[in-house]
């Protein structure tokens, strides 16, 4: 009886509990790819050849350096023995840049480098070589930067050869000495540095000088501060005879306003004391008259950081007094100013009324130093635009920080209108647009502004509308006179309409009450008869209601002076152009404010039941879950309509469920799997629903802005998934190689899996077991691929897709997207040219929503069916806001003869070919089926029609 017991109790506690292995953690993916290197130098070569031989053969080995350990370090030995031997400079310095591209690239070893190196320095003769060995020690200290023993180490030797007499081994000795010089250790140190620098910025070498002062500047980058013992040694350095030196001065006096601006410093051979910041400024004006155009150029963009200037010393720079006879001569704008503020001019009917009022002692003239006076004058009035251009700069900053400074600089910036160079004008409209807030336009200045409305350049007319509705006007007068200028200006340049309805909206909003008096002139409203009602088609009309009602938002008293007709023409304008009309607070208004807040509260709501309702219907059976993804497509279109806040995230959630509902169709059909066996009709139906599938998941990809990368993990794991099925069926119905088609989808796979790892994302059920079958596989071939992914596309479904609906957050889902306004389609008139040569058609487009433009694309179908892309030139797209631009171009039209005028159809696309490769769905030889270019592309707006008419070329009688 023990004995069966204890062998109970063995068998009991005995027992093997198996323990399941763990998951092994995934594996990065990763693609071999045949290295493609230049082919390798032979070296030995330089143990026989002569001077001019080894030259061209280090010339090309600098432009196939090894990239192996093995290959580097015998390269490196080569090198350091033949620059050893090697008589001639020209060799050496060849041999040492080699060397230096090598450190540079850190393939080699910087303490093994340094130690090789030293002893050469130090034997060495050449003052060419020795440069740019130094050159070298300043790229190893700069890959070495942890390693501040080796910097310490550079820098004590370089400081040896700081008494050279070649200026280019003293100017990479100071290099040195200012990268490598610490500025975080006791103040002796930095104050023996700043005595060397000091020393050497009166050199004989004017190069050398340059270097010093640089050296001094770069120290103070590098968070050293200068003494203010160097200020003497930079003024002295702004007159010296190097326009470098000048330049360098310039800005080391910059740095010294900023680190000791309240300082008080005696002015030369007096007792009057001044800040220091201002004296600086006033030196720098002085450079703004200097002989050189790049010192003037400097000093003119350096006046704008010197915002800690004293006012009084500012407004010196538009001071510029003109001397006659010893009166003093008044510019044509302070005479004008004067007449108009007096309400008067000379008559003649009086003996002296027009005389000088200002008479001037000769005792009382004294001949100075100009300093601050008239800087800004003179820089405006420069021979060279670049000068003109860094003054108008400058003066902008300037006018910014000081309200006053800006007042009376609005003349100037309006003389700046008239210049002969197109960028300046321009600049100088963004300049006054930029301190519109501190100033009021008079009516004398209007004429001058809107005279620049006739420009030929719609950059310049478009930048004048953009300054007009952000500045402030004076009179009613004014307000008239703009805007009959305004009108003229859509008479003469029709293309400039939206442009100039945007500046009426401004100008309405901003004037309200200036607008109210001008009210019945504008409308044409009579107290007496009934006005014939205007035609809502004509662009001036238009204008006029943009600029009357924007007013009228802030200016109750102007509804009551509508007629019936107006407020219909209200209605009509809210639906056609609501970006360009204010909300108005009408007696027969249908919805408020707070309605509509409540409609998109609701909308929002809406949006994420559907989702939740696709989430729900996973149980269900196949049949009534595509039911239910049909519905939830239609629902969210008509959602995506109506609401325009959340038509992109609208948008985006129904792409991707038609996209889920494709594939749910052609996984049900077993025969996807073999189709050989299937018909010719079903053949074709399951061609375009591949098709179909890759360009939907081609343009949820691309073409909307703004998703959270969780978001964008299910669009990229939706894309790789119809990848996949591509290529399965593409192997099973077809014998042509898809090898080329296979390594794409890898490299799409692989570039999936580093960005859900770089943002710790878990993969849906199908990625992460298409990520472990894949490491299974010793060699990726398209057939051993295709195997292993057709079972997961039937075992697992496609996950439902999910947005962050917290807050306001769908509204930064953005769609890319564009509104052609010109050519409108409704021209009846063709354009005719002669067949085979071209015809320009004008563009005019809206593009929003576009992170890079350089991917638009025009298209353009001709009545054949021929596609053609055209590129638009960088220089067309005008930057508006954020992601938003205007296109406005000409496209050129060629065709054969047509025997009537027809249609063309013309679009914007985004074009992406060159960063995804499309063409991939092509396999070598006969492609199982086609593509189309319009599958590589994503339309971002509706066709519109040009109307052309090919004609044949006349012969010669």
């Amino acid at each position: 009886m023990a004995a069966l017991l204890k062998k109970r109790a063995l068998a009991e506690y005995s027992e093997v509990i198996e323990e399941l292995p763990k998951p092994k953690p995934l594996k990065k993916l990763c693609l071999s790819k045949k290295p493609s290197y230049p082919g390798t130098v032979d070296l030995e070569l330089l143990k026989t050849c002569n001077s001019s031989e080894s030259l061209q053969l280090l010339i090309e080995l600098s432009d196939s350096l090894p990239s192996e350990l093995e290959d580097v370090m015998s390269v490196y030995r080569v090198l350091m023995e033949h620059l050893h031997k090697e008589r001639e400079s020209a060799v050496r310095v060849k041999i040492v840049s080699i060397l230096r591209q090598l450190v540079d690239k850190k393939l080699i070893e910087s303490n093994c480098f340094l130690d090789d190196i030293v002893p050469i320095i130090k034997s060495e003769t050449s003052h060419k070589v020795l440069a740019h060995l130094i050159e070298t020690f300043h790229v190893l200290g700069k890959v070495g930067h942890n390693e501040l023993r080796m910097q310490q180490k550079i820098l004590h030797i370089t400081k040896q050869y700081l008494t050279d007499k070649t200026h280019s081994v003293v100017s990479a000795c100071l290099k040195v000495i200012s990268d490598f010089t610490p500025v975080d250790i006791h103040s002796e140190t930095n104050s023996l540095t700043l005595k060397i620098l000091g020393e050497y910025s009166h050199n004989q070498d004017p190069r050398i000088r340059t270097s010093a002062l640089q050296a001094l500047v770069h120290l103070h980058n590098r968070g050293l501060k200068l003494d203010l013992s160097l200020y003497d040694e930079a003024c002295k350095a702004l007159n010296d005879d190097y326009e470098g030196v000048r330049m360098v001065a310039l800005k080391l006096v910059k740095i010294l306003s900023f680190s000791y601006a309240d300082h008080m410093i005696t002015l030369d051979g007096g007792t009057e004391k001044i800040r220091l910041c201002d004296d600086i400024f006033g030196k720098i004006c002085e450079a703004i008259n200097d002989l050189s155009k790049y010192v003037r150029v400097l000093a003119a963009s350096l006046l704008g950081e010197m915002k800690h200037v004293s006012l009084h010393f500012l407004e010196q720079t538009l001071d510029k007094k003109l001397m006659s006879n010893l009166r003093k001569k008044r510019s044509a704008h302070e005479r004008q100013k004067e007449n108009y503020e007096s309400g008067e001019w000379s008559t003649g009917q009086r003996w002296a009324d027009d005389a000088p009022r200002e008479e001037l002692n000769i005792e009382s003239v004294n001949l100075m130093s100009s300093g601050a006076c008239g800087a800004f004058v003179h820089g405006l009035e420069d021979e060279f635009y670049e000068v003109r251009s860094a003054s108008l700069d400058s003066l902008c900053q300037l006018a910014v920080c000081f309200p006053s400074f800006a007042a009376q600089s609005l003349d100037f910036l309006v003389d700046m209108f008239n210049d002969e160079i197109e960028d300046v004008r321009l600049k100088a409209i963004k300049c006054l647009g930029c301190i519109s807030h501190h100033i009021v336009l008079r009516e004398d200045q209007l004429e001058t502004i809107l005279g620049v409305l006739e420009d030929f350049s719609m950059d310049i007319r478009e930048a004048l509308h953009t300054m007009l509705g952000s500045c402030p006007l004076s009179t009613k007068f004014g307000l008239k006179l703009c805007i009959d200028n305004l009108l003229e200006n859509l008479k003469r340049y029709p293309q400039d309409k939206l442009s100039i309805w945007k500046c009426l909206k401004h100008v309405g909003a901003n004037h309200p009450y200036l607008t109210l008096p001008l009210v019945p002139e504008l409308l044409g409203i009579h107290p007496y008869f009934d006005s014939p009602e205007p035609c809502i088609d004509d662009p001036a009309y238009i204008s006029i209601l943009i600029l009357v009602f924007n007013a009228a938002a802030s200016c109750p008293t102007m509804i009551p002076l509508f007629e019936e007709h107006t407020l219909r023409h209200y209605s009509y304008l809210c639906d056609t152009f609501p970006a360009f009309v204010s909300k108005l607070n009408l007696p027969n208004q249908s919805c408020t404010p707070s309605q509509v807040t409540s409609s998109t509260q609701h909308s929002r709501g809406f949006l994420q039941q559907v989702l939740d309702q696709i989430d729900n219907a996973e149980c269900r059976s196949s049949s009534a879950k595509q039911g239910l993804l049909q519905i939830a497509i239609r629902d969210l279109e008509k959602l995506s309509t109506v609401e325009p806040s959340l038509s992109a995230a609208a948008s985006c959630a129904s792409l991707y469920i038609q996209c889920q509902l494709l594939l749910a169709k052609l996984l049900s059909n077993k025969n996807w799997m073999n189709p050989s066996v299937l018909s010719p009709l079903q053949n074709s139906a399951l061609k375009s629903g591949l098709e179909q599938l890759l360009q939907l998941t081609y343009y949820l990809s691309h073409q909307f802005l703004g998703l959270y990368p969780e978001e964008i993990a299910y669009i990229r794991q939706l894309r790789v998934r119809a990848l996949a099925l591509q290529l399965v069926i593409v192997i099973r119905g077809s014998n042509v190689s898809a090898l080329a088609l296979c390594e794409s989808f890898l490299e799409q796979v692989e570039a999936l899996q580093s960005d859900l790892q770089e943002h710790n994302i878990n993969p849906d059920s199908f990625t992460l077991a298409m990520f472990r079958e894949l490491e299974t596989l010793e060699e990726p071939k398209p057939g051993s691929v295709a195997r292993l992914l057709q079972p997961l596309l039937q075992a697992y479904p496609c996950p439902s897709f999910h947005l962050n609906t917290s807050g306001n957050s769908l509204e930064r889902i953005k769609k890319s997207k564009a509104v052609i306004h010109e050519p409108t389609g409704e021209s009846d008139n063709p354009v005719k040219f002669t067949a085979g040569l071209v015809a320009g058609l004008t563009l005019d487009a809206q593009i929003e929503n576009v992170n890079d433009v350089k991917n638009v694309r025009v298209k353009v179908k001709y009545p054949d069916q021929q596609v053609q892309l055209i590129l638009p030139k960088l220089s067309e797209f005008k930057l508006q806001d954020n992601q938003n631009y205007r296109l406005y171009t000409v496209i050129l039209l060629s065709h054969n003869v047509w025997s009537e005028a027809c249609h063309v159809e013309i679009s914007l696309v985004l074009d992406f070919s060159d960063t995804e490769n499309i063409a991939s769905m092509k396999s070598s030889g006969k492609p199982w089926f086609g593509s189309k270019m319009e599958d590589q592309t994503i339309p971002l707006c509706k066709p519109v029609l040009g109307y052309i008419a090919p004609k044949p070329a006349k012969k010669g009688i």
